[in-house]
């Protein structure tokens, strides 16, 4: 067997094995989710050596400065949040409104009338032209034009 100075052995409490099995089972769901390679126990235990290793310099350094800096990121993070919170409302709000305006046409034939049947309806959908709905588009593409000449 090789000499390898990068490999160590430590014994754990086993209140520390418990801890990284339920770390790994995190890593497991996480990686599940998002289509990624599983987390190992090593790639756990380095993350909390480096997390461990920051707070000790944090302490030693200078903690006004640490502590600005991370004020400054911890701002800049939550407004971009809250801007982004703010986005999701904007589409969620029109999302529902458009939702609502669709349900008033469909269900009220003094607006507009239903078709015969389903097979009439998929045909006046796909086949019949629709001077609203060209209007949309036209607002629409009109609309990403000035957007993209006012960014450039």
């Amino acid at each position: 067997m090789s000499n390898n100075n990068n490999v160590i052995t430590v014994r754990l409490d086993g209140d520390c094995l418990t801890k990284l099995d339920k770390l790994l089972e995190f890593e497991k769901v996480e990686a599940r989710r998002i289509k990624k390679p599983e987390g190992r126990k090593k790639d756990i235990i380095e993350e909390a050596i480096r997390d461990l290793y920051y707070k000790k310099i944090n302490k030693t350094h200078d903690a006004d400065v640490v502590g600005r800096i991370s004020q400054t990121v911890d701002d800049k993070v939550n407004a971009s949040m809250n801007n982004l919170h703010g986005k999701i409302d904007q589409i969620l709000y029109l999302v529902n409104k458009l939702d609502l305006g669709t349900k008033v046409l469909y269900r009220s034939p003094s607006v507009m009338p239903a078709p015969k049947d389903v097979e009439q309806a998929i045909r006046i959908i796909t086949n019949e032209e629709s001077k609203w709905y060209n209007a949309v588009e036209e607002i629409m593409t009109s609309n990403i034009k000035k957007k993209d000449e006012g960014e450039e």
